[in-house]
C-alpha cells in the first residue's frame, strides 16, 4: 500500500478504504504486540452498532472530558479530514502528528498489509499511549467479531448502539448473521448497555451474554427532564445508552458527577445529524442517515416538520451498496420530490440504476448531476418550499454539502 498522509487521505480514499476492507483479527493482533501492544492496560469502552455510534460515543466523550478524565477516543468515519478519527481530550491530532505515526507505522508493519482502517487504529492506539490516556473510547468500524477495534483486549464495557441491516457483503445478508458479528465482541465478565432492539437482536444478544458469563443492562431512551445537545427523538436512546456506561464508570470508581453527566449530554455536538443549515439565507436540514434503518428514525422525525402540505424536498444521494430501494420507502411519500444526486467521488444510484434494480416509483424523481445543481433548482422555484428540503443519504453527501456551504455563504 502506498503510503497514506493526512493531506491525502480525504474523501477520496474513502472508496480506498472500503475496497481495501479485509475482516481479519489475527492479523491487527500481531501488529499490536509487535508496536509492544500500546494502550493494553488502559481500560476501553467499545462502541457496537449500526447506527447511533457515534452519537454515543459523543455524549460519553463530553461527559468523560468535564468529569476531567484523561480520554483517547477513535470514531469513524471522518466527516471532514482523518485527523478527526483521534483526539485526546476533544483535541483532534495534529496532521503532522498523524502522518508521522503512519508512516512509522507502514513501515514498520508492512508485512502484515493492514487495511486503512487497522492503520488508523494502530496510530490511535500508539497516539493514546503517547498521551497517557487513563481510559478510551473506541467505535467499531465495521461489524466487531473480527473489527480492528475488537484487538484491543481490555473492553470491560461493551454499548451498543441501534443494530439493522448494513454492510450485508461483509456481515451477512440477514439481520440475524449481523447481529452475531456484532454480539461476538461480548466477552466473560463484558459489562454490556444497549438501546432497545427489535426481538431478534435482542435475543441474540441476550444468548450470547449468557453463554459467556457476561451482563447486560437493557435501557429506554430518558425522559424529557434530560436535556440533549443532539437533536432528535433517537437521541434520546443514543444518550441513555451514555448515561448508563457514565454510572458503571461511576461504580467501577471514577469520578463522575452527576452535574457532569448533566453538563455533558446538554453540551454535546455532532456535525451532520439533524442539523439546521442557514444556505444563503434558505433553512436546509442535513442528515447523515445511509441505510434504510437510519431512514426510518429520519422519517420518524417528519411528525414535527411543519408545512408539509406540499410534501418534502428530499436531495438524496446513495452509494451502490447501499439498499436505495428501502432508504425511499422509508423517507419518500407520494407528495414529495426526491433530487437525485451522486455522492461525491462514490459510486453511486442513477435514475437508471433504479429503474432497472428497483421497485421505487419514480414519477416524482428529478436528476441532477451534483448536489449543487439540485440547490441551484431549488433556488429557481417561485418560492423556497415552505417545509426545509432535506439533505440525506451519504456521510459523504453531507460532509461536501458542508463544506460547500461555509465557502458560499
Amino acid at each position: 500500500m502506498k503510503n497514506i498522509s493526512a493531506k491525502n487521505f480525504n474523501l477520496l480514499s474513502i472508496k480506498n478504504e472500503r475496497e481495501k476492507i479485509n475482516l481479519d483479527l489475527t492479523r491487527m493482533r500481531q501488529a499490536l504486540f509487535e508496536l509492544g501492544n500500546p494502550c493494553h492496560n488502559i481500560p476501553a469502552i467499545q462502541i457496537v452498532g449500526t447506527n447511533g455510534k457515534g452519537s454515543i460515543s459523543a455524549f460519553l466523550e463530553n461527559i468523560l472530558f468535564l468529569a476531567k478524565i484523561k480520554i483517547g477516543v477513535t470514531t469513524s468515519p471522518h466527516l471532514f479530514e482523518v485527523s478527526e478519527r483521534i483526539r485526546v481530550n476533544q483535541i483532534k491530532i495534529s496532521a503532522e502528528k498523524f502522518d508521522t505515526l503512519l508512516k512509522n507505522i507502514q513501515t514498520q508493519l508492512f508485512k502484515y498489509k493492514l487495511t486503512p482502517f487497522e492503520l488508523i487504529i494502530c496510530c490511535a492506539l500508539e497516539y493514546f499511549e503517547l498521551n497517557n490516556v487513563n481510559l478510551l473510547i473506541l467505535e467499531a468500524g465495521l461489524g466487531g467479531r473480527l473489527d480492528a477495534t475488537t484487538a484491543h483486549k481490555l473492553r470491560p464495557i461493551i454499548a451498543f448502539g441501534n443494530i439493522g441491516i448494513d454492510h450485508t457483503e461483509y456481515l451477512g445478508d440477514t439481520l440475524e448473521k449481523i447481529v452475531i458479528e456484532k454480539a461476538a465482541v461480548i466477552e466473560k465478565g463484558s459489562l454490556v448497555v444497549s438501546s432497545e432492539q427489535n426481538v431478534i437482536a435482542r435475543n441474540i444478544i441476550n444468548d450470547r451474554v449468557k453463554k459467556v458469563g457476561a451482563d447486560i443492562t437493557w435501557v429506554k431512551p430518558v425522559n424529557e427532564s434530560w436535556e440533549l445537545g443532539l437533536k432528535g427523538n433517537f437521541q434520546k436512546e443514543n444518550a441513555a445508552v451514555a448515561l448508563k456506561v457514565a454510572q458503571l464508570l461511576i461504580e467501577k470508581g471514577w469520578d463522575i458527577k452527576q452535574d457532569d453527566i448533566k453538563k455533558g449530554l446538554s453540551g454535546t455536538k455532532w456535525p451532520g445529524r439533524l442539523e439546521i443549515f442557514d444556505f444563503e439565507n434558505k433553512k436546509i436540514l442535513v442528515d447523515s442517515a445511509h441505510n434504510s434503518s437510519a431512514a426510518k428514525v429520519l422519517s420518524l422525525e417528519r411528525k414535527n416538520w411543519l408545512n408539509q402540505e406540499k410534501g418534502v424536498y428530499w436531495i438524496i444521494g446513495v452509494q451502490k451498496q447501499k439498499n436505495i430501494s428501502l432508504i425511499i420507502k422509508n423517507l419518500v411519500k407520494s407528495i414529495d420530490k426526491v433530487l437525485l444526486v451522486p455522492v461525491p467521488n462514490q459510486e453511486s444510484w442513477t435514475l437508471s440504476d433504479i429503474s432497472k434494480n428497483s421497485d421505487c416509483q419514480l414519477a416524482n424523481f428529478i436528476e441532477f448531476s451534483n448536489f449543487v445543481e439540485a440547490l441551484k433548482y431549488l433556488k429557481q422555484l417561485k418560492e423556497w418550499p415552505r417545509c426545509m428540503p432535506v439533505l440525506t443519504g451519504s456521510i459523504f453527501l453531507v460532509s461536501e454539502f458542508i463544506k460547500y456551504s461555509k465557502t458560499n455563504q
